[in-house]
């Protein structure tokens, strides 16, 4: 997926007082004068009202998104250290557009932050989950994820814990389950990898899901591998593991 570059057109002070002017008159409970705290209270005050603009039929998209771009380009301005509650927040508010264009707006600033951010940076994570939680909603998943390869590349710099890439995969498989099978069975594996033998017991939910699915679409599923996979011998014993079992020696 690719999205414009962020650019500042007026200084940081300006754009934040600007866009505070228009969120307000958008009907947004902020004041159109700059905070005496500085531009992080500005970024934090214009971020929090910012979804306004999804309630507003008077602007097109393009003009939402010049508003949207130009909140990014002020939130890369911050230095990382002080940023992450406000990439966060932003992040949050853009899963809120119900109408599609919107959301493919929403989108696309998600992604202009993803691809602005340092690569080093822990915070690309945060903003990868949310951007997936958008890609779903205007079918678009395709966009910003098209295999685990990928997915490890993105990171590589910076992975993230365990536990994240859990939760993420998590994500990946169910927005990817009904559209295409192939990689959310990838996904699933992949997840399931992620366990160890000290931790297999806690992925009990994740290995029964993964049987499910691979009992239902065999065809996808290669059977025999996921039988070596830790949570999945946790299951030994389990009506569930029987039937792969089965499944297994039958092919």
């Amino acid at each position: 997926m690719q999205g414009p570059a962020v650019f500042i057109d007026a200084e940081i002070d300006d754009q934040a007082q600007e866009l505070r002017q228009f969120l307000k008159q958008l009907g947004a409970e902020i004041s159109e004068e700059k905070s005496t705290k500085g531009i992080e209270d500005d970024l934090h005050k214009i971020i929090g009202v910012c979804d306004v603009c999804f309630k507003d039929n008077t602007h097109s998209p393009e003009e939402i998104d010049a508003v949207l771009n130009s909140i990014v380009s002020i939130i890369v301005s911050i230095p990382l250290e002080r940023g992450e509650n406000l990439i966060l927040s932003f992040c949050d508010k853009m899963t809120k557009a119900k109408e599609p264009n919107l959301a493919r707006v929403c989108l696309q600033s998600l992604w202009r932050l993803f691809s602005n951010l340092e690569v080093t940076s822990p915070l690309r994570y945060h903003v990868y989950y949310h951007l997936v939680q958008v890609a779903k909603q205007v079918n678009q998943v395709k966009e910003v994820f098209t295999g685990v390869e990928q997915l490890k590349a993105q990171f590589a710099q910076c992975p993230p814990s365990n536990e994240q890439m859990q939760k993420l995969y998590r994500l990946l498989h169910e927005v990817l389950k009904d559209t295409n099978s192939e990689l959310a069975s990838k996904v699933m594996i992949e997840l399931l990898g992620t366990y160890t033998a000290e931790n297999a017991s806690y992925a009990r939910e994740d290995a029964m899901k993964c049987i499910v699915t691979a009992l239902a679409d065999p065809n996808t599923f290669l059977l025999d591998p996921l039988l070596s996979l830790k949570p999945v011998r946790f299951l030994e014993g389990e009506l569930i593991h029987d039937l792969l079992s089965v499944f297994v020696s039958e092919k």
